[in-house]
């Protein structure tokens, strides 16, 4: 088992614009076994209009709050956060940030770069922002975050579907990809992407999988990875580095599909009692 310090699910669902994920927090919680602590963060329930770019802005900004007032209390040194959609992933990340500084690895795994402002979103949604705003802030103001990553801090795994500024963004800060192909036929290229001595932070988007795989979750894109695939790539990583937090997002338990997917996956992260297949 993966050792933490707290859990928190934070069933936020405006980020997404999709209040199916909402569930998914607590279902993620029904499934991994609990650590030494659990906490669900209190989130808005309502959303609203499009405002300075982004899309139900204001319970975006009041959960990011409530979630960074949780982590402040709890000052956890290893993570897990249950989504929701991946917006959540700003307070999770910063707050570890702040904890091991240039330490830091984040592994973005995930079909989507969430790279993209207020300004460049096509659809105004917060879930394809945090990664930026996390590497950069939001100049607008129209997010909180701070600025805690530099460009070598992070790795996309996985990613298929940007934005045209994302591409950009990407081949001009020569950011590292590591595709599906690739690593599902090397799984321990995974494991390679963090520098040694790293503290390891793995955002999983579930849209990450194929979706003959897993096709419960916000956003399925085409041409992602199996679930063997994706537990053995995890598996290796937790054997040769130390990871200090996971985040998970963008489950919709709704849509049918075969749970044992998600079942091979948290026990690669050492989130079941059942050993990985």
């Amino acid at each position: 088992m993966w050792n933490r310090d707290l859990d928190v699910l934070v069933p936020m669902w405006q980020g997404a614009d999709d209040i199916r994920v909402r569930d998914g927090a607590a279902a993620l919680g029904a499934l991994a076994a609990p650590g030494t602590q659990r906490v669900t963060v209190p989130v808005p329930a309502g959303g609203s209009e499009r405002e300075k770019g982004v899309r139900h802005r204001a319970a975006v900004v009041d959960g990011y709050r409530a979630h960074r007032d949780v982590l402040a209390r709890h000052r956890p040194r290893r993570l897990l956060t249950l989504g929701g959609d991946c917006a959540v992933e700003v307070a999770s990340v910063a707050h570890l940030a702040g904890r091991y500084a240039q330490r830091l690895f984040v592994l973005w795994i995930d079909a989507h770069g969430d790279l993209n402002t207020p300004a460049s979103s096509p659809s105004g949604t917060a879930h394809g922002m945090p990664l930026r705003l996390l590497l950069d802030a939001d100049a607008d103001g129209a997010l909180p975050a701070p600025r805690c990553l530099m460009r070598g801090q992070v790795a996309l795994v996985g990613v298929r579907d940007l934005d045209p500024a994302e591409v950009e963004y990407v081949r001009r800060h020569d950011l590292p990809v590591l595709d599906c192909a690739t690593l599902g036929a090397q799984p321990t290229r995974l494991a390679e992407l963090p520098p040694p001595g790293a503290a390891v932070y793995v955002h999983l988007d579930l849209d990450v999988l194929d979706p003959s795989a897993l096709p419960a979750v916000a956003v399925p894109t085409p041409g992602g990875l199996t679930s063997a695939a994706l537990a053995r790539s995890l598996t290796a990583l937790r054997a040769d580095h130390q990871v200090v937090g996971v985040g998970i997002t963008e489950y919709v338990p709704q849509l049918a599909h075969d749970q044992q997917v998600l079942n091979e996956v948290l026990g690669a992260l050492g989130l079941t009692t059942a050993p990985p297949t």
